[in-house]
């Protein structure tokens, strides 16, 4: 998440262009970041100490960990640790901003701090966001006190990651009493609990959803595609339904709807939570009855 929350504020600043950006991502699987970047990031070394190190040794020969424990910088132990975040999906991309000279090393500190300070995030939110801890993520940006809603945004956001967009991202949630929705496609939840779960987007957008749930493509939001995101939202209602019935909760869900004419809606209680997926933007809509 943090990977293109971070690249949209390079962009922003000027850095990078949106398009040599789009062109980083996702970033090659094979890819692993460097210790003395995982150290620099994590604050273990500075930066002037592990390019004065890098400056005195050859990497075909000796490796940074190695020498930076030799120089007393290291532990076993850290370096140990620090080898667990090499598939970390946010070092890795500075990892890739390095290796394409977007950024330096000496950079990486004062544009993170640059970075929390227009953000608004607290260290231990920015923390969350670097080590991907999920459940402090979604929190950041959807801060729900009903631990139900929370369940079922977790599983959205999980299932959206598994089989839509590993690399997606969040925007502040907020609430409202009444909305006008765009296309859309939505499922009621019955039962012990009564919420209905719309996802809608204007023009184009729910293609971030039909165009990888299944192996359709579509070049429109056809109904076909809508019915396809109906049928992403009652695999995210299924498997919320099963979380819940290890707490002896029972839920049953309606037959998805959609249409390309969205409704208005009005209640005391919607949730909206936008979401940032495979180039699109769409929001999805807790509508929650009493």
């Amino acid at each position: 998440m943090l990977k293109c929350l971070f690249g949209n504020y390079l962009v922003e600043r000027k850095t990078m262009t949106r398009e040599r950006l789009d062109a980083m991502l996702p970033v090659p699987k094979e890819l692993n970041a460097e210790v003395e970047v995982i150290a620099v990031i994590n604050k273990v070394i500075s930066p002037a100490d592990t390019k004065a190190l890098l400056e005195r040794i050859d990497k075909n020969s000796t490796s940074f960990g190695e020498a930076a424990i030799e120089a007393g910088y290291l532990t076993d132990e850290k370096l140990d640790q620090i080898l667990t975040y090499q598939q970390n999906s946010f070092m890795r991309f500075v990892q890739l901003l390095l290796n394409e000279g977007s950024i330096t090393l000496e950079q990486i500190n004062p544009m993170l701090d640059d970075f929390q300070k227009v953000s608004d995030f607290t260290d231990a939110q920015l923390s969350a966001l670097i080590h991907d801890d999920l459940e402090e993520c979604v929190n950041i940006f959807v801060p729900l006190k009903s631990p139900r809603l929370k369940e079922l945004t977790l599983t959205l956001i999980r299932t959206l990651r598994r089989l839509i967009d590993a690399d997606l991202y969040l925007e502040k949630a907020y609430t409202a009493h009444s909305l006008q929705l765009d296309k859309y496609a939505c499922q009621a939840i019955i039962g012990d609990l009564h919420i209905k779960v719309y996802i809608s987007a204007p023009n184009d957008g729910l293609l971030a959803i039909a165009n990888y749930f299944t192996g359709d493509k579509y070049e429109t939001v056809t109904t076909d595609a809508l019915d396809n995101v109906g049928e992403f939202i009652n695999c995210v209602n299924g498997l919320f339904a099963t979380n819940l019935s290890y707490d002896d909760i029972s839920i049953d869900m309606n037959a998805p709807e959609y249409g390309e004419e969205g409704p208005f809606i009005s209640n005391e209680k919607l949730y909206i939570i936008p979401v940032c997926a495979n180039g699109y933007h769409f929001r999805a809509v807790f509508e929650v009855y009493e």
